[in-house]
């Protein structure tokens, strides 16, 4: 598929914008990715989805690397949850290969995400509001590597699998499951879970991709282009994050998501 300068200029913009909103608010990247793909450009479901899976690899790898300099995360913490969230995947891969599901129900069912996303990111806004700033006092008195997560890791194993099951079917990361999972479950600040949940993410997403490039249909030259925007939009994001009130922007993202679910539905 060729591209025009045009074309790749605006899938950069638009990885770029789409990256910056994601770190800002918390939203995972892929929902915004298939949208795109789907809405924008008109590419099948199902291609856009194994498209997303590849760019998510992409731009996870930068947020994994960064989250370790500031050691918000840890590799051997990462890849035991990531192992859970791998097998999803590779359940929904058997799954899937033996039943196909139509492009119509697979939209439906993206659409549905994206209103459980919508209002998920509502919750979100009214509890930054509710709760203030008193949990950036816990933040910051949190030790990663003194934390006793082995107490409950038997109740958020099947929600680390489901979160791996969802990002092979849906091209999403799995943030959406994997940081309440870590947050409320495991009692991770917010402020690690999200750190981790991108850990968990990047190395679910190797093996999606790897998948995905022998039996699904990814683009590369769409995927490279968003891709790289993600990343230079997730740098952005960072650095300007404290400068922008969350709450409002989580508003803004929750009706965007449920717009697109609607255009998706209709």
């Amino acid at each position: 598929m060729e591209l025009s300068l045009g074309i790749i200029f605006l899938l950069i913009f638009l990885g770029f914008l789409t990256g910056t909103i994601s770190v800002i608010s918390g939203v995972g990247g892929g929902i915004f990715f298939v949208s795109i793909m789907t809405l924008l450009f008109l590419i099948p479901i199902n291609k856009a989805i194994d498209t997303s899976t590849f760019i998510i690899l992409i731009s996870s790898l930068a947020g994994f690397i960064s989250y370790l300099k500031q050691k918000r995360t840890a590799i051997k913490l990462s890849l035991l949850f990531a192992t859970f969230s791998i097998l999803g995947s590779i359940s929904a891969s058997i799954i899937f290969s033996i039943i196909q599901i139509n492009n119509t129900l697979l939209k439906m069912i993206f659409a549905s995400l994206l209103l459980i996303g919508g209002l998920n990111m509502v919750y979100k806004a009214i509890h930054t509001i509710n709760k203030g700033h008193s949990e950036d006092l816990i933040e910051k008195e949190f030790i990663l590597k003194e934390h006793d997560y082995k107490i409950n890791l038997m109740k958020s194993i099947p929600l680390f699998i489901l979160a791996g099951f969802t990002a092979n079917l849906l091209g999403i990361g799995g943030g959406i499951i994997n940081t309440p999972s870590l947050h409320i479950v495991l009692q991770y600040p917010i402020h690690n879970a999200t750190a981790i949940s991108t850990s968990i993410i990047f190395f679910t997403a190797i093996y999606n991709t790897i998948v995905k490039s022998f039996l699904g249909q990814i683009n590369f030259l769409i995927g490279i282009f968003i891709g790289i925007g993600a990343i230079l939009g997730s740098i952005f994001g960072a650095k300007v994050s404290n400068k922008i009130p969350r709450n409002y922007l989580q508003f803004i993202v929750a009706i965007v998501l449920m717009g697109l679910a609607i255009r998706m539905y209709f």
